[in-house]
């Protein structure tokens, strides 16, 4: 396999056809996020570590109090259909959009050029097949997992706690299964899209392709892993940053201080979010093509033409 050629090729892709950039943020909607939360410790600035308690703290507790029950249950209801209504719009999103990188990179390899609207297009038509691919990968998942808890509490309880010493080493290989097994996922849609085929049809030619070329697959997967994780630690280093003299001030600083500490780095964050956010759309996108070029050539099919941009449209015949 030429490693080489693929991760050149997927980059000058990327790079060239920036309109897949936005496929890329989409897809990144469903692809468990990375994320980041800089929780602010809590005790310090303020407070008297001896003497009683700060008053706005009473008074934040007596509000919280005061508030009935039937109140709490429908905000925890209203939140839930929030988050529920969030998470299937990120993964309709994270769908087309995956769908849409994986077209976009094959077309650019067939006709040599793609734009965003005719990826995004190809991306809602193969929409409810990528669905069902996910569906089935998460309905494994769950049998799985009931079966791996069902084993640990059996063997725990049964051995009397020493069939938990066997099950460590075992879990420690879920690890790279489990990556494994999302490469497979991988492939499945990269076989979905670029041969159209059906699901169970994708599975099985996406299962055929990894035997056969499991050393490859390996191998790219480490690339793009520690690739990834490079990646991440330096977009993470801003954050770090302004998060840690943020955190510093509001333990050690007084209320003024702490004040215009978290103001700032609250305003540094709301600057830099968009800035990751687009980043790690092109990281998605360039993965995403990794995968493709990486299919296509385990099976065996050309290599890309030239990279040429997208026609202009026609211009309207002149009116008689």
């Amino acid at each position: 396999m030429d490693y080489g050629w693929v991760l050149k090729r997927a980059w000058e892709i990327t790079w060239k056809f920036k309109g897949l950039w936005v496929l890329g943020i989409l897809a990144s909607c469903s692809s468990g996020g990375g994320g980041g939360g800089g929780g602010g410790g809590s005790s310090g600035s303020g407070y008297q570590m001896g003497g009683g308690s700060d008053p706005r703290f009473l008074q934040f507790q007596r509000w919280i109090e005061s508030v009935p029950v039937e109140t709490w249950i429908t905000i925890t209801i209203i939140a839930g259909l929030i988050i529920l209504v969030l998470g299937l719009v990120f993964l309709v999103l994270g769908v087309i959009g995956q769908g849409g990188l994986i077209a976009g990179f094959n077309q650019v390899e067939d006709k040599g050029s793609v734009t965003l609207a005719e990826a995004f297009r190809l991306g809602t038509a193969n929409f409810w097949r990528l669905v069902g691919v996910r569906i089935i990968f998460w309905l494994a998942g769950v049998v799985i997992a009931i079966a791996l808890v069902a084993t640990f509490v059996l063997g725990t309880v049964g051995t009397f706690g020493i069939g938990l010493l066997c099950l460590v080493p075992f879990l420690c290989l879920l690890i790279p299964v489990g990556a494994l097994v999302g490469v497979y996922v991988t492939l499945t849609q990269v076989a979905l899209v670029t041969e159209h085929l059906t699901v169970g049809d994708a599975f099985r030619r996406s299962w055929k392709v990894l035997k056969e070329n499991l050393g490859p697959v390996i191998v790219i997967g480490l690339i793009l892993l520690f690739g990834s994780m490079i990646i991440g630690l330096v977009l993470a280093l801003p954050i770090i940053a302004v998060v840690l003299p943020a955190a510093l001030v509001v333990a050690f600083g007084g209320d003024q201080a702490t004040t215009a500490g978290l103001v700032t780095a609250g305003l540094c964050l709301v600057g830099y979010v968009p800035l990751m956010i687009v980043a790690n759309g092109v990281l998605q996108t360039y993965v995403s093509g990794v995968w493709t070029l990486a299919f296509r050539q385990w099976t065996e099919r050309p290599k890309g033409a030239a990279l040429v941009a997208a026609p202009p449209p026609a211009d309207l015949p002149a009116a008689a």
